[in-house]
């Protein structure tokens, strides 16, 4: 990783309040994935118009992950079927800040992503969702299931580490997620070292980011990738997973 931060010295920074003025909880996103040899020369091409999430002296943060879902695996089903409205269900903790909130993103038939959270206090950092985070849940997801909290469970973990930049003028991030891990229940593991997932978010649907031009100019092309769904087709021999097909080589290339 220090190679990373030798490049990211070059970038002016940006704390967690200024940050926070582009929190973009209802955004859209376009995400790219690509070799990690690749990253030194896309922080290269962007360094003189974007700025650096830094937050106590560190610019590379670690993100832990606990994904949850039905036995049935509706949250996977909703997006490898391609149903439009669909969620994701997650328990997130923010390493280097200390902080945990219960997240849900919920993908519109627009394309149009909403994420709504819940702080955690300690006492809810077990792995099973305490009766305020059910409540919660139940709240923010609006599916015709058989009161469906009642039957998630932890599913799978991810963690990776992470990071930003942002452009407060144009009020667009871009994460850059790598060293992606899978632990599964059976606590089985597996690490992903050399892929890249990039992901530009942005208030409005626009071309004029220079992103996606920067990242073409040296073939990388827009990719969909879920964290979550690439884990489960990876982790579990008995799932569904004809449409992940070309992703799952492209992971295990990498590997």
């Amino acid at each position: 990783m220090d190679h990373i931060e030798r490049y990211l010295a070059r970038y002016r920074t940006i704390d967690l309040e200024q940050m926070n003025t582009i929190k973009l909880m209802k955004r859209y996103d376009r995400k790219f994935t690509f070799h990690k040899d690749k990253l030194t020369k896309v922080f290269d091409d962007l360094c003189e118009r974007y700025q650096v999430l830094e937050i106590d002296h560190d610019r590379i943060f670690k993100y832990e992950n606990l994904y949850y879902d039905t036995a049935d695996r509706l949250f996977y089903r909703q997006h490898h079927n391609r149903r439009v409205n669909r969620y994701k269900l997650r328990r997130r903790k923010y390493v280097d800040t200390d902080q945990c909130f219960l997240e849900i993103k919920f993908k519109t038939n627009k394309d149009k992503t909403i994420k709504t959270r819940m702080l955690l206090k300690n006492e809810d950092l077990n792995d099973t969702l305490s009766e305020e985070s059910k409540a919660f849940a139940r709240r923010a997801v609006l599916i015709d299931e058989n009161d469906f909290v009642e039957r998630i469970n932890p599913s799978l973990w991810i963690s990776f580490n992470r990071v930003t930049l942002a452009d407060l003028v144009h009020r667009e991030r871009i994460t850059f997620d790598m060293n992606l891990t899978y632990t599964d229940k059976r606590f089985n593991s597996r690490k992903i070292n050399n892929l890249i997932i990039a992901e530009l978010k942005s208030e409005k649907v626009s071309m004029s980011s220079p992103f996606p031009q920067y990242l073409k100019d040296i073939q990388i092309f827009p990719s969909g990738f879920s964290k979550y769904c690439m884990g489960i087709a990876m982790m579990e021999d008995d799932i569904k997973y004809n449409r992940f097909k070309k992703k799952l080589l492209k992971l295990q290339n990498l590997m």
